[in-house]
């Protein structure tokens, strides 16, 4: 089901003729920017109690890192979230959850 999930919710972000957040309200995907963030935060996931997703970037970094940020929380969403129902954390880069984000962001 996550892979079904993830090329449904990919092939939807690709199509330029579905506007980006009626995509991501299909997949119950909240995307957030907020300006009131530590510069060391990128970004982060959460779950919900009704079930939605929420993406929250960081508003003060590059357009470019907030894309790569995006990128892996959705890879969160996709391949942790399901298994792992709570993760709180600082200085977890080096998580290997993290680092499998992460190289699968920069694909």
């Amino acid at each position: 089901m996550i892979d079904v999930l993830g090329a449904s919710l990919l092939r939807g972000l690709m199509c330029k003729d579905i506007p980006f957040h009626d995509v991501m309200n299909a997949f119950n995907i909240k995307t957030t920017i907020a300006f009131n963030m530590s510069s060391k935060i990128h970004g982060f996931v959460y779950v919900s109690k009704k079930g939605n997703y929420h993406i929250i970037l960081n508003g003060n970094i590059s357009y470019e890192t907030q894309c790569h940020t995006f990128l892996h929380e959705i890879n969160h969403i996709l391949r942790d979230l399901p298994q792992m129902n709570y993760i709180i954390g600082l200085d977890m880069q080096h998580e290997r959850f993290e680092m499998e984000a992460d190289k699968l962001a920069f694909l």
